[in-house]
């Protein structure tokens, strides 16, 4: 491993366009927990609890919000958010230690001469990409990545190994595709024939916007009839599953593990927690929060936090309590 790049404390707080209290000259190459960080290593402050940990750390510099500033000492890069600056900071420090791209397409991709490849793009080992398929500038693709026909994926986007996107998908400027990703294969569509089910192929697409993150192992299914489609700037974790004609709106953020059933949307600036289940053809509107391990049964109008479920509790209490459930109607009417 190649030794890492630094930058100074001050060239640092001038890219991230932060108040710098103390040496500008100090040397940092990385980001660490203020428990680990080492003297050439930076850390940050974003929650109370790790308050404690700032008379203790290492750190050549913390990062801190301005009402936290003087409960700490030493090198601080100062500002209104503190865990925004700390996420800057990732990219700066990722910039100044990643390897230049390797433009080109490899010998051991099969290329489609059909396909429109910009002469920036990078094509890995062992690739598929099909008839008509359209990919911009700057895109990386890594290896063993199947790109279907009629298939666009807009500049500079970043998908990695092991990604299946089938035919007539687009994908936006910036997003990013983490490994083992499937991208518009059919969904849950069957109709009932006496004992027997008759599938419902599915002929629509779906259209992703910019700068979208989907994480490893995310499926995301196509439209039935009309399309499943993703806005900018929203975030999937991985796991997470999209069934047909899903829309989801500008900014919103899906935790892992998941399941949004077909022809359901949601809004804008939505975050839905880890581990839920919405069911579909409801429509949750802008700015609903959902917490963990919620089931979502009905449409939301009304922007706020909606919770379902119920915490965990001792089991012996927990069966006691079950058996009341059932019994409620009865206890209600007396």
């Amino acid at each position: 491993m190649s030794p890492k790049k630094g930058i100074t404390l001050g060239e640092l707080a001038k890219k991230l366009k932060a108040e710098l209290v103390g040496n500008p000259e100090i040397w940092v190459k990385g980001l660490n927990t203020l428990a680990e960080a080492s003297q050439d290593e930076i850390s940050f402050l974003s929650r109370r609890q790790y308050i404690k940990q700032l008379d203790s750390t290492k750190a050549g510099a913390v990062i801190i919000g301005e009402k936290y500033k003087d409960l700490a000492s030493g090198n601080l890069i100062v500002g209104k958010d503190a865990y925004l600056l700390y996420a800057k900071a990732t990219q700066i420090f990722k910039e100044l230690n990643q390897d230049p791209l390797k433009e080109g397409i490899s010998e051991l991709a099969e290329i489609s001469s059909s396909a429109k490849i910009s002469s920036s793009a990078t094509i890995s080992s062992f690739c598929k990409i099909s008839d008509n398929a359209d990919i911009g500038q700057e895109v990386q693709i890594g290896s063993g990545v199947v790109i279907g026909e009629s298939t666009s994926i807009g500049d500079k986007t970043v998908i990695h190994s092991n990604v299946s996107i089938y035919h007539s998908v687009s994908i936006g400027q910036e997003c990013i595709i983490h490994a083992g990703s499937v991208i518009g294969s059919d969904g849950l569509g069957f109709a009932r024939e006496g004992q027997g089910w008759v599938k419902i192929e599915h002929l629509g697409e779906v259209i992703i916007g910019n700068n979208v993150e989907i994480g490893s192992n995310c499926s995301i299914d196509r439209g039935s009839v009309g399309n499943t489609c993703l806005d900018d700037q929203v975030k999937l974790d991985n796991n997470v599953h999209l069934a047909h004609n899903v829309q989801l709106g500008r900014s919103s953020v899906i935790a892992a593990n998941t399941a949004i059933a077909g022809s359901t949307t949601i809004g804008k600036n939505c975050t839905v927690s880890g581990a839920c289940g919405i069911i579909d053809n409801l429509t949750i509107t802008d700015s609903v929060h959902i917490t963990a391990g919620s089931l979502v049964t009905k449409s939301i109008t009304k922007p706020g936090t909606y919770t379902s479920g119920t915490p965990l509790i001792e089991h012996n209490l927990w069966k006691r309590n079950a058996v009341v459930f059932k019994r409620l109607k009865d206890l209600i009417k007396k």
